[in-house]
């Protein structure tokens, strides 16, 4: 972020009052301040992008937002509709990354970093699953489906990072890394006890989510291309 432009200023306050909004009122107050991130983030999209626009983006931060209201009104209560929303919103992000992935060849080893990275990252989504079972009897589907897309955003993220170590899968990486910690704070805070330090994570984890996609939306990919014909010149 560059604290000379405007644009950038504008996300800074909007998410720093967002956290303040997390620690001190009352987590229905965050449905005033959130779209507001949502806002900066769309506008520093719009003036700083240099390809064509991207509407599957505009409408996966649409998506982003009629979930993380419904989440700040009760997980219990609207846990079908978020399922619904999310499984879209990880669809849409597993396009993005299709879309800026060139297919070549992937060495053996890639798959075996994935599948043993995936181990705990399974291993834990089992445990929290078990814990939070009893309010999921309703939902099993739409649940079930939700995490098969979600997961799926994560362990493909980390593959195309392997496969290819540039900016834009780093970024999208480390959205995906925020966004699985995330999850399971917020499964334990809305469907087995809430505390309001947990919602500060979430609300932090969902600004580092924003931010790091949007460098992955920005970044000039025709750029690392001339770095490389440059090294190789």
């Amino acid at each position: 972020m560059i604290l000379t432009k405007p644009t950038h200023l504008a996300f800074i306050v909007t998410a720093v009052t967002t956290i303040l909004v997390s620690i001190f009122l009352e987590k229905f107050s965050l449905i005033y301040a959130q779209p507001f991130t949502v806002f900066t983030i769309l506008i520093i999209y719009f003036t700083e992008k240099k390809e064509p626009t991207s509407v599957l983006y505009l409408l996966s931060q649409i998506i982003g937002l009629a979930g993380g209201i419904l989440l700040i009104l009760g997980l219990r209560d609207h846990l079908k509709a978020v399922s619904i929303l999310f499984s879209l919103f990880y669809i849409i992000y597993l396009r993005l990354m299709y879309v800026r992935n060139v297919m070549k060849r992937t060495e053996l080893r890639t798959y075996f970093y994935v599948f043993l990275i995936s181990i705990p990252v399974l291993y834990i989504y089992y445990n929290v699953i078990q814990t939070i079972s009893s309010e999921l009897k309703d939902v099993v589907i739409y649940f079930s489906f939700l995490m098969f897309f979600m997961l799926s955003y994560i362990i493909t993220a980390l593959y195309y990072y392997l496969k290819d170590k540039s900016p834009t899968n780093l970024w999208m990486l480390i959205a995906a890394v925020n966004l699985g910690f995330m999850n399971i704070i917020i499964g334990l805070n809305e469907l087995y006890m809430y505390e309001t330090f947990f919602t500060v994570i979430v609300v932090f984890c969902s600004l580092c989510i924003q931010f790091f996609v949007l460098k992955f939306m920005l970044h000039d990919s025709s750029q690392d291309d001339d770095d490389m014909l440059n090294i190789m010149s």
